[in-house]
This record gives C-alpha cells, sequence and structure tokens, in this order.
C-alpha cells in the first residue's frame, strides 16, 4: 500500500539552515574518568576473589583427590586482610618484609633441601598468592568472641602460623569477626609449596551474598556453637562442624520461628539471631523447616551403601540429612542408628531441613 507523503515538495529545489547547539560543559566527561571502573559484578555473588587462610586446621577427607578440606560447603565466613594483625600468618603490606607473613614469622612449608621450613615472598614468588587475592576466608563467628579450632591427627604434615609443625590438640585461634557470605562449595587446604607440581583447582574463588540454602537442622540446645570450641560440652559441636554446616535449635522454641532472622555460630554454623533487628551479624532470614520426608517415592528406589543417593539405603532422605543425623545420633549414643531410627527422628520433628534466605548485606 503506498504512502502519500503530504505536505512533502520533493520538487523544491530549497534548503532550510538548521542551527546546532554544542554539548554543555557540565555534560562533559574527560577521557580518564571514562576509562576508570566503577561496576564490578552483581552483589549475588560477588567478584572478588578469595583464598583459604592457610593455617586453618583440616576437616575432612577428599577419598576421591586424597587432599583435605578446610571449611566446608555451607559455612559462614568472614575474611581477614593486609591491615588486620590477627591470625598470624595472613596477608602483609608490601612496605612490610618480604615474608608472606607477619612479623617475620616463616611461610609454613616443608623445605625439600634442608627439611625445615622455607620463607617467600607474597607477592615475588610461584608460591605467593595470586595477585588479585587481597582477602583470606576464615569460619565466622557469630560475634561470640575468639574461636580456637582444634588441630587433630589428620594435621600431619600441616604447620602452624610460627612455622612449626601443627601437632593433635593444638590449637589456631581465629578472632572475632563479622561475616561477609557463605562458601557453596568445599575450600581445600593451601598447600603451595610443599609440592613443586600441585596446586589444587580452588586455590581461590567467590562466595554468596544473596541466595535461597537448604541446611540440615537439629533441634538439641547443646548444638549450638556459641562458646569456645574449647569450652565444656563442646566436643560433638567440634566434631559435626568438621563435616556439616548445620542448624541447631533450642528445645521448645521452634514454635513461631520461620521468619527468624539468622546468624552465625562461633564455628562459622547456622543459629537463630538472639535480636530481632539486623545487625552486622545477620546473614539472612529462616523460610521453612522442612521434616516431611520422604518425597517422590525415592525410598522404593534401590541404592547402595555409601552412594550417596537418595533411595533405599536412606529411607529416600536426601543424603546430607540422612548423614548428619546418622553421625549425629552415633555422638549422642555410641551406636550408629538403623535407617528406620533415622526416619523416625526426622518425622518426630528432631531433625529436617532449614531452608533460609541468604541476604549479607
Amino acid at each position: 500500500m503506498a504512502i502519500n507523503n503530504f505536505g512533502l515538495n520533493f520538487t523544491a529545489q530549497s534548503t532550510h539552515k538548521v542551527p546546532t547547539r554544542n554539548r554543555p560543559d557540565r555534560y562533559a566527561e574527560s577521557p580518564l574518568a571514562a576509562r576508570a571502573r566503577f561496576e564490578v559484578s552483581e552483589g549475588v555473588r560477588p567478584a572478588e576473589y578469595f583464598a583459604a587462610y592457610k593455617y586453618l586446621p583440616v576437616s575432612q577427607k577428599d577419598i576421591t583427590t586424597e587432599d583435605y578440606v578446610v571449611i566446608p560447603k555451607g559455612k559462614i565466613v568472614s575474611a581477614v586482610s593486609a591491615f588486620d594483625m590477627d591470625p598470624d600468618g595472613g596477608l602483609i603490606l608490601d612496605t612490610v618484609s618480604g615474608s608472606i607473613a607477619s612479623s617475620g614469622v616463616l611461610y609454613g612449608f616443608e623445605n625439600q633441601v634442608t627439611g625445615g621450613t622455607g620463607s617467600y615472598g607474597q607477592d615475588t614468588s610461584y608460591f605467593g598468592y595470586d595477585e588479585y587475592i587481597s582477602t583470606l576466608l576464615v569460619p565466622a563467628t557469630g560475634g561470640l568472641g575468639d574461636a580456637d579450632y582444634q588441630y587433630s591427627v589428620e594435621d600431619a604434615g600441616s604447620y602452624k602460623a610460627d612455622g612449626s609443625a601443627a601437632a593433635d590438640g593444638e590449637t589456631c585461634t581465629i578472632p572475632s569477626n563479622k561475616p561477609i557470605g557463605v562458601v557453596y562449595h568445599d575450600w581445600y587446604q593451601d598447600i603451595r609449596g610443599r609440592w613443586l607440581n600441585y596446586r589444587m583447582w580452588p586455590d581461590g574463588g567467590h562466595v554468596l551474598t544473596d541466595w535461597f540454602v537448604e541446611v540440615p537442622f537439629v533441634v538439641d540446645a547443646n548444638l549450638i556453637a556459641t562458646d569456645s570450641p574449647h569450652a565444656k560440652n563442646t566436643a560433638k559441636q567440634r566434631k559435626l562442624s568438621k563435616v556439616f554446616s548445620y542448624m541447631a535449635i533450642a528445645e521448645g522454641s521452634t514454635k513461631n520461628l520461620i521468619g527468624s532472622l539468622i546468624q552465625p555460630t562461633i564455628l562459622g554454623d547456622y543459629m537463630v539471631q538472639t535480636s530481632t533487628s539486623v545487625t552486622d551479624q545477620t546473614v539472612g532470614k529462616l523460610i521453612s523447616l522442612d521434616t516431611r520426608f520422604p518425597k517422590s517415592g525415592l525410598e522404593d528406589v534401590e541404592t547402595y551403601p555409601g552412594s550417596r543417593m537418595p533411595g533405599t539405603q536412606t529411607a529416600g532422605l536426601p543424603s546430607f540429612l540422612f548423614e548428619f543425623v546418622v553421625a549425629t545420633e552415633t555422638l549422642t549414643t555410641g551406636t550408629a542408628p538403623t535407617i528406620e531410627e533415622v526416619l523416625f527422628a526426622v518425622r518426630s520433628g528432631k531433625y529436617g531441613v532449614a531452608r533460609i534466605n541468604i541476604s549479607v548485606s
């Protein structure tokens, strides 16, 4: 269909001058300002590159890689920078000694020539931190005081911040801190310098600050870690926290819990915040407590022991929940529960899955 151009006479050979206006000075921008970076990333998983603090005690062994985990998946974490004097052995400012640790402390690793420990610069050595790493991850302590993490027999070959070998029963103290997010994969022990040709794939990584997550929960006030791990009656807390990221709830307080604010325990796990107002320790809000298992007929799916798949061997429960119940009950009673007993413990409300909307802002 033709469109008539009414009012436009293309036969008239005349031109019209239209004036132009220069851009006002206040809208002008220098080339330097135009190139300066401001936006970095979305805040759900900030594009800040972290490494784990080198001297954390190991928690569990990865049976596939035979490497040790120091921060289990789901743990609430904080971080230390070069401006933090504690804990020892962290990053240092460039104007200080070239040692990777503060106050001239040796960088703990075995020197294959002398058999002792060696010292390398954090920025000038192959064994130093990546240049994009400015902060080191440590478990959050919930503002509840300094946390003493205990070395165990599994730490054979590990070093403390003073360069000496870690022994069973010795401690690594993490100062009271504030949470910055949660880790979404297991973080492995920092073994830079132990082998020339070997580096773990998660030498660095990121944390979650805004996400919907789930962790196992247990209704047992004795498992809420609020004191130093060397305080009385905390052996179970230490052992569980080495393997699991979990939430413990006091008996009789489960009513009206949904919507409660969540903060870290002193071991970086989850607990209901005592304050009803958002603080610098708040990491999110409790959305659901789920004990309605099994689901989707998974209890009839044939699985084998150790498969870590929901099925006949887990009574249809998610493997992370089943393994948490077994570990907790075994620590409590000294005897591993049967599959039927695990299912009953969940259906009765003692255990379940807590779903939390993480919001660290």
